[in-house]
């Protein structure tokens, strides 16, 4: 797969939230699994919180979408918290109780200090949309997201259009930094007066992104600035307390 832009939107998730929204019609998934495939190949670590699919069906995806991922499969950590969970459980799986907030942000904060600079994949956006209730949402998706940055990682996730009432999508998107939303032939961004156009296509297996010289704008677009990772890492420390983190 071509480094050129692929590679800096993928450098470019990291220090932010991403939120991936495509329809039933648009290859957001797809698009979402080449980037964590190409993070892996890279060879840097995923933690994967499933709320829809388990590990064994990720892999499964990945091998749906040609992407070989046996040779780098110790890269990807998984929090388990589906319904039903795997039959075998991995030494690289831990297992949560579905909707088990502490449970999730404890053991992704846990993996997440043993490999900082991680990206941080929450398969379903939309799950959380379950409870419709926006107060037990956003503090702990927050925390999380806030526990990734100060730790040099990244956090990305999926939502479908239309999958959930308009309020509570509001109340969703709400959390995440940078809204990517996904057609048939482009992906878009908009921040502040910024915005971000690339076309895309798929030949073979490959994703092939438009050529474009766009690093300096991407990392204007994603990148932290001191001053927001300085208040990144006192969110962290000022909020420990109510998951029962000790404080560093």
């Amino acid at each position: 797969m071509p480094k050129d832009t692929i590679t800096e939107l993928r450098t470019s998730l990291y220090g932010r939230s991403s939120v991936f929204v495509g329809s039933l019609e648009t290859p957001t998934e797809r698009i979402v699994y080449h980037l964590l495939y190409e993070t892996l190949r890279a060879g840097k670590t995923v933690i994967w919180v499933c709320l829809r699919d388990t590990p064994n069906t990720i892999f499964e995806k990945f091998l749906s979408y040609e992407l070989p991922v046996t040779g780098s499969k110790k890269g990807v950590w998984f929090v388990d918290a589906t319904t039903t969970g795997d039959r075998n459980i991995t030494s690289q799986t831990t297992r949560c109780a579905p909707m088990d907030y502490a449970c999730m942000i404890m053991e992704a904060g846990n993996l997440m200090k043993k490999h900082p600079g991680s990206l941080v994949m929450l398969d379903n956006l939309g799950i959380l949309s379950a409870l419709y209730r926006a107060d037990m949402i956003v503090r702990p998706m927050k925390y999380l997201d806030t526990k990734i940055r100060a730790e040099g990682g990244g956090f990305v996730t999926l939502l479908a259009n239309n999958a959930v009432p308009g309020s509570v999508e509001a109340e969703l998107l709400g959390l995440i930094d940078i809204i990517i939303h996904v057609g048939k032939d482009k992906i878009h961004t908009l921040v502040g007066s910024k915005e971000l156009s690339i076309p895309f296509f798929f030949t073979g297996s490959e994703l092939i992104l438009g050529n474009m010289d766009m690093d300096r704008f991407l990392k204007d677009l994603f990148s932290l600035t001191p001053e927001e990772k300085k208040k990144l890492e006192l969110e962290v420390e000022e909020k420990a307390h109510i998951y029962g983190e000790p404080a560093e």
